[in-house]
């Protein structure tokens, strides 16, 4: 998969994936925000260019092309172990990207110290196994895309799995608001 970086003078990197329309450029300020020393690795989604990139196919009837998310989300577990970097690992998503890390953390639990999720949607995610990656989830009260009652029946379903989840619901949309982003700088200090 396709990726930016930009290296920092810390032992922390943020794994950033973007949301839909969005490319590799879309969470750097919130990520400066949040800690302007940390490493940066954003990757880019393949699925189409422009307006429609994503991490993978679009919903259809309000349902995902499971096995188009399952070749996605093999061919990054693939190459993950290589890419890793040393330190501690947050992975950051918004939107289509925070779907696509509840994807990757179905298949591998442990795959970070910690996982912000912002705005995903309740996609019926499975998980098997328990975890000690921390997740903090955000949604927005008004959000149409991500609905708020969805968001908090998938942080329930999160915390059964994952005991170090936090769980916030904001007032405004789908989008990433400095409110947020001071919330995440707070919980991840």
């Amino acid at each position: 998969m396709e990726q930016f970086n930009i290296a920092g003078n810390s032992n922390t990197s943020f794994i950033l994936f973007h949301g839909t329309g969005g490319n590799e450029y879309s969470l750097l300020q919130a990520v400066g925000d949040i800690d302007p020393a940390a490493h940066i690795r954003a990757y880019i989604g393949e699925f189409a260019t422009g307006k429609e990139r994503r991490f993978f196919a679009p919903l259809q009837n309000g349902q995902v092309d499971r096995a188009d998310l399952e070749r996605r989300v093999v061919k990054f577990l693939k190459d993950w172990p290589q890419q890793k970097p040393e330190g501690k690992v947050i992975m950051l998503g918004y939107s289509n990207g925070a779907n696509f890390l509840l994807a990757l953390l179905e298949k591998e639990p442990d795959l970070a110290d910690t996982v912000v999720l912002l705005h995903p949607s309740n996609l019926t995610y499975r998980f098997s196994r328990t975890s000690t990656t921390a997740l903090i989830l955000t949604a927005g009260a008004r959000d149409t895309i991500s609905s708020p009652g969805e968001s908090l029946k998938l942080s329930k379903t999160l915390a059964a799995h994952f005991p170090q989840t936090t769980f916030k619901l904001f007032d405004h949309g789908h989008e990433l608001t400095d409110e947020e982003v001071k919330f995440i700088r707070a919980q991840l200090a």
